[in-house]
């Protein structure tokens, strides 16, 4: 079967979209599709379209270009920390505001796993924090 697109079963689908960090809803957003529809797939109710692989594909290589660029930015930190944002908060980068806070968290996780010492949280932690010592 090499170089035929094989169809993605759903339990690799719902494997991606968790190591993605993405709620069932804002897959299917991003997909063009319904929540069930990707419930249904995950169930393996129904087949994924062919396109679905190609599609998470370029989500997984978003995802990593982003785990590259905030590692390169925890690197240069005395004290790297990376911003998380929760539902009342603005994401700062319209990459977030796209793919969601979740998202952003496994990205966030991702990177912190590279650098030694990395912290993560909101900016009222952070500043929380701050204000302990």
């Amino acid at each position: 079967m090499d170089g035929v697109m094989q169809r993605m079963t759903g339990s690799e689908v719902q494997c991606a979209r968790e190591v993605l960090g993405l709620e069932r809803a804002d897959l299917a957003r991003l997909l063009g599709n319904d929540p069930a529809t990707v419930r249904d797939w995950e169930r393996g109710k129904s087949l994924v379209p062919y396109r679905v692989r190609e599609q998470i594909g370029e989500l997984e290589a978003l995802t990593t270009q982003a785990v590259e660029h905030l590692v390169a930015q925890l690197r240069q930190m005395q004290h790297p920390r990376a911003v998380v944002y929760r539902e009342a908060d603005e994401p700062e980068s319209e990459d977030v505001a796209r793919l969601g806070r979740g998202w952003w968290r496994a990205v966030a996780a991702q990177a912190a796993s590279q650098v030694p010492g990395t912290r993560i949280g909101t900016r009222p932690e952070f500043d929380a924090m701050s204000h302990e010592a």
